[in-house]
């Protein structure tokens, strides 16, 4: 969210322009992936760590996805001069990049219980994007001036919790490459 909070549309458009890099990355992650399993026919651990890698590189390329709508909902906002209701979105931002570094950590670092954690705090991000959306309807209901950055910011808030959700996706992946276990954990 730094790009909307620094109003830096440079860095906004490199997430926009980083996503093809992404979606190539999974592109080649899926046919690596598929080749080990037609010529190694893995079983058991093996099995269990391809297919939950797999899984993991699905959620990231989602969450680029994701990255890159809020970056193109936040572009047109950079230039105006009042912007209602950014700082909360900037805040949701900030924990949600908290948990994307956290559950990059633990991919690298398996550790259920920090999974697990971490999942767990996708609960506070729902509240705090509830909150956004009620204040935002209702700045756009006593404020029709403003309706256009409003709308933007509900996007981008629901982009946000888009990936949040999609960490929490990760984590159960976690758990599921250090058990073969299938978990929910949201």
């Amino acid at each position: 969210m730094g790009g909307l909070e620094d109003r830096d549309g440079d860095r906004l458009r490199g997430v926009i322009s980083g996503d093809l890099e992404i979606n190539d990355r999974h592109r080649l992650e899926r046919e690596r992936g598929i080749e080990v399993l037609e010529i190694r026919h893995p079983s058991g651990h093996d099995l269990h760590a391809i297919f939950g890698l797999l899984l993991i590189a699905s959620e990231l390329e989602r969450m680029g996805d994701h990255a890159k709508s809020c970056a193109r909902y936040a572009l047109p906002l950079i230039e105006l001069p009042s912007r209602p209701g950014v700082e909360t979105i900037i805040r949701l931002g900030r924990y949600v990049e908290d948990q994307v570094r956290d559950i990059m950590d633990t991919i690298i670092r398996p550790d259920i219980r920090r999974a697990q954690d971490i999942a767990a705090r996708d609960d506070r991000i729902d509240r705090i994007y509830h909150r956004v959306f009620d204040d935002l309807v209702e700045t756009m209901r006593e404020h029709p001036e403003w309706a256009y950055p409003a709308t933007n910011l509900l996007f981008i808030a629901h982009n946000l919790e888009r990936i949040a959700d999609r960490v929490t996706n990760i984590a159960e992946d976690v758990v599921f490459l250090e058990t073969g276990r299938l978990v929910e954990l949201g």
